[in-house]
């Protein structure tokens, strides 16, 4: 015969009591006051219980009577202690042998409300939903295998049971536990009649398991253990468990609440079937709620496209591996004496500082740090595509036939494709590479073929790096002075950068989208960038610089116009990537009749989509699109001719001038987006371009380095515009008068109608212009003043013969 131990400690009292089968003693510190000891004598067994005779004793007025052991009970007999119920059972195995039962019973005092507390040992399903009977609410923190098993439930109540808030410790994904689309209706019913709330755990497991269960007549009984919410678990294993009863609002209910409000607060964002049902609830079409349950049963993305779900899925299973690469900290080709062995392989990246060549950069392989880029290979990650609950010959089976080609292995429910497979797919059949941020770490990850790069700085840059980055910019910009004509050097220098910083600022767009969504119309915030000017003016390789800065030096050219139309535009909402989709040479008609682009944003973007878009770069030989296209794009003019053929003169110096400056490592957007990450600038919503330019502007000034003349403190479209200098050009050439009629400006050409054309797309559409024979009306004479910054020509008026607003407004 075994016996079995219990303590009981209270901080209050210091009451500290042991019970065991073969001895009776306890013992109370209390006040002073102690009990004598029970000395047992011989006990025996009589119809298979054990009698334990116990000496009567008095205490505090109560008689201790000597009892059965199974029933036997110590009380105390006053508000100063605990009350005791032990029991014991016995029972006989096969061979003759005992084994033991055991619960205690604590009626606890000082709480302000009657409490009792109890061991209890529990081995079945069925005896620990025993605690569950006449409960009309359950709170909860365990481990449930499925939530049909909570519709079970409150089923065996039979109604009695009118809600729970169930926290899961051990799932952050449930939907995958839902495959009949009766039980997902009821599910969504339950969620939105607040009759059943799931919260699913986030980064960490909870191994709490917490009960709280409210009855009828304001009972409580208030669960501490190791027993979970899931029929297997009970299959092997034997729980035990603290039984709290009480009543509600008590203080130790009060305080059993808070731990289940705790858990909830600190280990779980997420509350099941609450993004279907708000989705849902928009719909009212019936049929289209049916479509919407079925597609949610299948694990599918009911507001995105069957693109946009493939395209978004990998994306998910691209940032696991980001998290790899960026958790991966030393490399070391011996195995044995590795801590990990990982397929992901360091690429080394890195900037060596020339003095002598007046900050050019080299690569150098022993100074990965000094770039703050990470570089990686992943040659033998592989990626999981589902194929269940996707419409057969739809875009998953134009899909899988390219990856197959690529050597991905298909098979009857998912496809199997290496990430550089996939990514040259992407690559090939868009045109863009996969990049992604990371905004909890403050990472900006690209995943181009097996190279795989985090994109952001852990670290401040060195002034020398700094100088570099800056210096590499200021040369190629400057190959205007060096190479190209040009009659207005300084604003094609400022148009130049002001594209340079538009790139750096591409990739967080989304970031930007998220602050705005609501408040302003996107596609007017987040606007496009389009480059234009005459065929050699270098815009293929301001593209290119462009690109090789921000992807270190990965990506070099973008989409062919040819190949671009309104279904290419399209699919860039379902490609979850932020890398900026540059497109080369476009016509303006071509623009113009892709209307998509019109509410590229507006249209489709979403916060909760969790799918990124790009924006939109386009260089053209054309000078002005039409103006629903202007008033959401940042035109720059590339005013500039570079030689071009090999006739030029100077053609092959500049060739290798410009190759050296593109070929130098150019860490300046590692530093930028930990800036911008880091700082959290996107919050403001007051700025995009603005970002970055203010980033540079600190740049140049903790280095003390002085600002080019042509650095655009302000956006270089407003201050160095193209079309402001063809209206002034124009007036200085006489070729145009101006006067006031009522509220409106009248300016009279001297050309012919046609050509008046021109000059009516240059102002901006908020001034109204429209054109009458030989006249351009400006309906908003302010703005144009305003525009032609008539300050400074008032200034100049006073200097110059005649006056020109004298000439000007006559």
């Amino acid at each position: 015969m075994m016996g079995k131990a219990v303590c009981v400690r209270s901080s209050k009292y210091g009451f500290s009591e042991n019970l065991r089968p073969r001895r009776n003693r306890i013992k109370s510190v209390s006040r002073g006051v102690e009990l004598s000891d029970f000395p047992p004598e011989a006990g025996q067994f009589v119809d298979g219980e054990l009698l334990m005779p116990v000496t009567e004793r008095s205490f505090c007025g109560e008689q201790i009577e000597a009892r059965p052991w199974n029933e036997f009970e110590v009380n105390l007999g006053c508000d100063h202690y605990f009350e005791i119920e032990s029991s014991i059972t016995f029972s006989r195995y096969p061979d003759s042998r005992y084994f033991m039962e055991w619960a205690t019973t604590i009626n606890l005092g000082g709480f302000g409300n009657a409490a009792e507390m109890e061991w209890e040992t529990v081995k079945s399903w069925d005896s620990f939903t025993e605690f569950f009977e006449g409960a009309v609410h359950i709170d909860a923190v365990t481990y449930c295998e499925s939530p049909e098993l909570l519709l079970d439930l409150f089923e065996q109540h039979d109604g009695k049971l009118e809600s729970m808030d169930v926290l899961v410790g051990n799932r952050e994904e449930y939907q995958s536990s839902v495959d009949d689309v009766t039980v997902a209706r009821q599910l969504q019913r339950y969620y939105r009649e607040d009759k059943l709330i799931v919260r699913l755990k986030n980064r960490k497991v909870v191994h709490s398991k917490l009960y709280r269960i409210v009855k009828d007549g304001d009972e409580v009984t208030l669960i501490s253990g190791s027993a979970n919410l899931s029929y297997n678990s009970w299959k092997n294993q034997t729980n035990s468990v603290v039984v709290f009863r009480t009543e509600v609002d008590s203080q130790l209910d009060q305080q059993f609440k808070t731990w289940i409000d705790d858990h909830r607060e600190q280990y779980a964002d997420t509350v099941f079937m609450e993004d279907l049902v708000a989705e849902l609830e928009a719909l009212d079409d019936q049929e289209e709620k049916d479509r919407r349950i079925e597609l949610w049963i299948d694990n599918r993305d009911t507001q995105l496209t069957e693109r946009g779900e493939i395209h978004s899925n990998v994306g998910q299973e691209l940032e696991e591996l980001g998290q790899e690469v960026d958790r991966v900290v030393g490399v070391t080709d011996d195995p044995e004496a590795a801590d990990e062995v990982v397929t992901i392989q360091h690429e080394e990246v890195g900037v060596e500082i020339d003095d002598e060549s007046n900050g050019s950069m080299e690569a150098d392989d022993n100074e990965q740090s000094s770039t703050g880029v990470t570089g990686a290979k992943t040659p033998e990650y592989t990626i999981t595509l589902p194929t269940q609950g996707f419409e057969t010959d739809g875009y998953l089976d134009r899909v899988k036939t390219d990856l197959k080609r690529r050597g991905a292995d298909v098979g009857s429910d998912a496809i199997t494709t290496s990430v550089e497979g996939y990514t040259n797919y992407l690559q090939t059949r868009y045109d863009v590479p996969k990049m992604w941020v990371d905004e909890e770490n403050c990472r900006v990850h690209l995943q181009h073929g097996e190279h795989h790069r985090i994109l952001t700085a852990d670290h401040e840059p060195s002034p020398e790096v700094l100088n570099a980055a800056l210096q590499n910019i200021q040369d190629y910009i400057e190959t205007i002075d060096r190479w190209g004509e040009t009659n207005n050097a300084r604003a094609v220098k400022a148009h130049m950068y002001e594209g340079i910083l538009y790139g750096l600022w591409a990739p967080f767009v989304n970031l930007y989208a998220r602050q705005f969504y609501g408040n302003v119309t996107l596609d007017n915030a987040l606007q496009y960038l389009y480059i234009f000017g005459e065929s050699d003016a270098g815009k293929d390789k301001f593209s290119e610089f462009v690109l090789r800065l921000i992807s270190d030096d990965l990506v070099r050219g973008g989409a062919d116009a040819d190949d671009v139309g309104k279904n290419q535009i399209r699919a860039l909402r379902d490609l979850d990537t932020v890398f900026p989709y540059v497109v080369s040479d476009i016509a303006k008609q071509k623009i113009e009749r892709v209307d998509t682009l019109r509410n590229f944003w507006q249209d489709s973007w979403h916060p909760s989509n969790d799918i990124s878009y790009p924006t939109l770069i386009f260089t053209s030989n054309d000078s002005r699109p039409n103006d629903w296209f202007r008033n959401r794009a940042k035109m720059l003019h590339f005013d500039v001719a570079f030689p071009s053929n090999p006739e030029d003169e100077g053609f092959y110096e500049a060739q290798e001038d410009l190759n050296e400056i593109l070929d130098a490592t150019n860490p300046i957007f590692a530093y930028v987006s930990r800036r911008i990450l880091e700082d959290e600038m996107y919050l403001d919503a007051g700025g995009t371009v603005d970002d970055v330019r203010r980033i540079f502007l600190d740049f140049y000034d903790r280095l003390d380095r002085e600002r080019p003349k042509y650095f655009p403190e302000r956006p270089a479209n407003r201050r160095y515009n193209i079309g402001k200098r063809k209206w002034r050009q124009a007036f200085h050439r006489d070729d145009v008068t101006f006067e006031r009629r009522e509220n409106h400006l009248i300016a009279d050409f001297d050309l012919e109608p046609h050509e008046l054309y021109s000059y009516r797309k240059t102002l901006p559409t908020k001034m109204r212009p429209e054109k009458s024979g030989r006249n351009i009306i400006v309906k908003n004479p302010d703005d144009f003043e305003e525009w032609l910054e008539m300050d400074d020509l008032r200034a100049d008026d006073e200097e110059a013969s005649g006056g020109l607003l004298q000439r000007l407004f006559r």
